[in-house]
């Protein structure tokens, strides 16, 4: 996960404490969502409940404290900001998610890759880039078609703590101004959290994806698409070789250089015409006479990509 899917940091265990607290963790004096930070960034296995946080917010919606007034009715929203409205926030309070109260001791987090033997995880939440979190997000839509549940700018501590708890599904969700700067989150990080009974199908997202792009692209183009016209056409006739190796290649409309020609030589032919195209179009975009390695690599960068990586597992 942390190596295919970008992650910051470590993937993190949440678990559901719901009679004893495992001695491994430790109680931290801070805001209940930042027990994601502690597990994630320095690897330290946390946990908060009645006594221990700094929120009353996070732990209403993990149901350990009832929540006061101001809270479940939205005042804390209305009344401190000049952009909520009363009735904008008591109705987005009254439909977010709080555990049953009394249901859970405490919750913790650890390092997913150290959780003590013998603890319950509930869900994995983890730290990536858009790009990513869209393809990790999908892990179980990939198998069973269920699409993965998203919102931005509700409570991070009710979608943490609550919501995977009645939806039961993948979750792909940004957090509200708090959660993320409690937690050090950067403008392009998404969470991702996916329950339990979900984790088998990550390994599926992450290692099995190859794609046939050439049969896809000629069941989905239509006659007037160029696709039809430049899939029979070749730019490295000259060179057998590599023309028997990767089979037709497409053609190139501006200028390459030596070493990025030599790159997508070693593209699978299925891939080839896709990835010349992107690249060419994102050197005219930016202002590049030619396509090169500093362009390309350039480009995976911005989509959250490693392209030296990626040309590993071809």
């Amino acid at each position: 996960m942390i190596t295919k899917a970008k992650l910051r940091g470590k993937p993190v265990a949440i678990s559901l404490f719901r009679d004893l607290i495992p001695a491994d963790y430790k109680p931290i004096q801070d805001t209940p969502c930042a027990i994601m930070r502690y597990a994630m960034d320095e690897g330290k296995k946390v946990y908060f409940d009645a006594d221990h946080h700094d929120c009353y917010v996070g732990v209403h919606h993990a149901g350990i404290v009832p929540g006061k007034k101001e809270i479940v009715s939205g005042d804390y929203l209305s009344k401190t900001s000049n952009f909520f409205s009363e009735e904008g926030a008591a109705r987005l309070k009254a439909g977010t998610y709080s555990l049953p109260p009394g249901m859970v001791k405490a919750i913790g987090a650890a390092p997913l890759d150290d959780v003590p033997e013998g603890v319950q995880v509930d869900w994995i939440v983890a730290v990536s880039n858009p790009h990513n979190a869209c393809i990790l997000g999908g892990c179980r839509m990939a198998v069973d078609g269920v699409q993965p549940y998203g919102t931005f700018g509700t409570s991070l501590c009710g979608e943490l703590f609550a919501v995977p708890w009645y939806i039961k599904n993948v979750m792909v969700v940004g957090g509200d101004f708090g959660g993320r700067m409690h937690n050090r989150i950067k403008q392009d990080q998404l969470f991702i959290i996916i329950p339990m009974e979900f984790a088998h199908t990550i390994p599926n997202i992450l290692l099995n994806v190859r794609v046939d792009v050439k049969a896809s692209r000629e069941m989905t183009k239509p006659p007037q698409s160029p696709f039809w016209h430049k899939k029979d056409k070749s730019v490295f006739s000259e060179e057998p070789a590599a023309q028997e190796e990767g089979g037709k290649e497409p053609v190139l409309t501006m200028a390459w250089d030596d070493e990025s020609r030599g790159c997508i030589k070693k593209v699978p032919s299925d891939m080839l015409e896709m990835i010349v195209d992107n690249a060419e179009q994102y050197a005219r975009e930016n202002g590049y006479v030619q396509v090169s390695m500093k362009s390309m690599r350039e480009q995976m960068q911005k989509l959250g990509m490693d392209l030296d990586e990626m040309m590993e597992s071809l």
